[in-house]
């Protein structure tokens, strides 16, 4: 990139690029009153409104699919995961297991602690999440799954199950979404995360954004980790349109939105 382009890209004489203004209006500050109340909250504050939201968004009119209990053990030393670990080209046209699926999801979205031994709603999962609010919800659209028919499911790891939301003969239309709809048509599953921003925004506001993005990270480098230690290949997404991706699960887009996306196959 040339200088001239460089100078015309930053922002100048007081003009103000979006990532810039997202930046400046996630910054904590001692001085500026918070965006929800006129105080900052109490912790008390926090729990309250905290036990009014849903932990996990609820499908209960839409059949179940257990997640088996029995998960295929890693292969490798966790040093060897790290190493092996790469974003994948294309997948091999074979399925993979609703074990192996489970397997992927759960390294990321799983309860590892209760909160009995505190006053806060939420229990604890695998993934960091500011202020233990958890504002993510995953959607895995299965296309060579054995185990679970091709269609359109939503993650309660709380339960352990996958609600079948349905849309079987729907998911080739999804492949107008993606930028890459030659690598979703070989893959064998793609987990879409999405956020319900609230859960995070009503504690900590923008920043409240900022940490939806970073969890969002934090998720899929861990589905990522678990895939490769099975000996599953992935890829991480960011090329999808994302007007087209939210009308086709069915969001609004501004209260609950996809943020990242993720391939899965065999290698």
């Amino acid at each position: 990139m040339s200088l001239e382009a460089v100078d015309s890209y930053l922002a100048q004489d007081g003009e103000q690029v979006a990532w810039e203004l997202f930046h400046e209006n996630s910054k904590l500050s001692r001085h500026e009153r918070h965006p929800t109340f006129a105080l900052h909250p109490s912790d008390s504050t926090v729990v309250r409104v905290m036990r009014g939201l849903r932990r996990v968004k609820e499908y209960e009119d839409f059949p179940k699919v257990a997640l088996p209990e029995s998960l295929p053990a890693a292969r490798g030393s966790f040093e060897d995961v790290l190493a092996r670990r790469v974003s994948a080209r294309g997948f091999a046209d074979a399925p993979i297991t609703l074990a192996e699926l489970a397997k992927v999801l759960l390294a990321g979205t799983a309860v590892t602690r209760t909160n009995e031994d505190n006053a806060y709603p939420n229990p604890f999962r695998a993934v960091p999440s500011g202020g233990a609010l958890y504002p993510l919800e995953v959607y895995v659209v299965a296309r060579r799954v054995d185990g679970l028919a091709p269609g359109l499911y939503h993650l309660d790891p709380e339960d352990r199950e996958l609600d079948d939301l349905g849309r079987g003969d729907e998911t080739a239309a999804l492949a107008e979404h993606v930028i890459q709809p030659d690598l979703l048509g070989c893959a064998a599953a793609c987990v879409f995360v999405t956020a319900v921003f609230y859960r995070s925004t009503f504690k900590y506001g923008d920043r409240g954004y900022r940490f939806v993005l970073l969890e969002a990270g934090h998720l899929v480098q861990s589905f990522c980790l678990a895939a490769t230690s099975i000996d599953l290949a992935s890829t991480p997404i960011g090329g999808y349109h994302d007007r087209g991706v939210d009308r086709w699960l069915g969001f609004d887009g501004l209260s609950q939105s996809t943020i990242y996306a993720m391939f899965l196959g065999r290698g």
